[in-house]
């Protein structure tokens, strides 16, 4: 299958194109050509997504899936050029789209955050904001063209982002671990591998709709991570407590909801993703993959 894939540089992108370049379909990339290193055999159009995208409707794409449209501005000009040109999109969202609080469990039927297009990036309701705006754009332009996923937080090999990467080399370290005091909040982790492979089955399926694509199935608590990570590496730490003050000024929590009263975002229901196919390595190999 002709398959574009718009970004697909880095962390998420990446995995999803090997996985899909691994199950043999016809990838092409549509970004701004700053990393020509990665990927070099397969066919690439650079371009601006918000200014670029004529380029698009000259052929026709079996799939097009989406990582890196943030703003409704960028996933617009996309959806009008290939409109008419393929007959699936993918969409990758975010579980950040949800109004919180929610309800523990709740299911892709959850209310949205509502905010203006013009809202600032410095704002931290932006990004599941904008991300949420996105989706209504696209579901206006392509209709029941459109698949949508909202990944938790993504972990594995290339992740840039240092957030369950720390805690990985972290505890490799050994010796005492300053902990918060709130062990007991909620987290959701998926490895890239598994959402690139569930993206693979939904474009070789056309597989439509909205699904979470959260981890694990069971749920799982900060302490739990720690502890599974411990016995994943080999490495045994010592937790000592960290006060408030610390928590508060220290960027060496991630994963750690400040406020610890609402840990719905990371409680969501991935059901409707696992009836679709959705499978989870353990969050063991992710940890001992982030190590490697």
């Amino acid at each position: 299958m002709k398959v574009l894939v718009l970004g697909g540089r880095r962390f998420v992108g990446r995995g999803i194109v090997e996985a899909t370049l691994n199950a043999k379909h016809d990838v092409t990339l549509f970004n701004r050509g700053t990393d020509r290193a990665l990927f070099p055999a397969v066919p690439r159009i650079i371009g601006d997504r918000t200014k670029d995208t004529a380029t698009l409707a000259a052929q026709d794409w079996g799939c097009v899936v989406d990582v890196s449209g943030y703003r409704p501005s960028e996933v617009r000009p996309v959806a009008r050029a290939v409109h008419d040109h393929t007959q699936h999109y993918v969409y990758i969202s975010t579980v950040s789209v949800y109004e919180t609080p929610m309800s523990p469990g709740a299911g892709e039927d959850a209310a949205l955050m509502r905010v203006e297009a013009s809202i600032p990036d410095t704002d931290p309701r932006s990004y599941g904001g904008l991300k949420a705006l996105c989706e209504s754009a696209l579901r206006a332009s392509l209709g029941d063209r459109l698949t949508v996923l909202r990944p938790t937080v993504v972990v594995g090999p290339h992740d840039y982002t240092n957030r369950f990467t720390w805690w990985v080399q972290r505890i490799a370290r050994g010796g005492k671990l300053p902990v918060p005091d709130r062990l007991h909040q909620h987290v959701q982790l998926i490895d890239v591998r598994d959402l690139a492979a569930f993206v693979v089955r939904v474009v070789e399926e056309r597989i439509l709709g909205t699904f979470n694509t959260v981890g694990p199935r069971e749920p799982l608590t900060l302490s739990g991570m720690i502890d599974m990570i411990q016995e994943a590496i080999g490495v045994h730490v010592e937790l000592v407590s960290a006060d408030d003050e610390h928590i508060a000024t220290s960027h060496h929590f991630p994963l750690v909801i400040p406020d610890s009263s609402d840990d719905s975002p990371y409680r969501v229901s991935g059901d409707a993703a696992y009836r679709a196919g959705l499978t989870l390595r353990p969050l063991a190999d992710s940890a001992r993959a982030v190590l490697d």
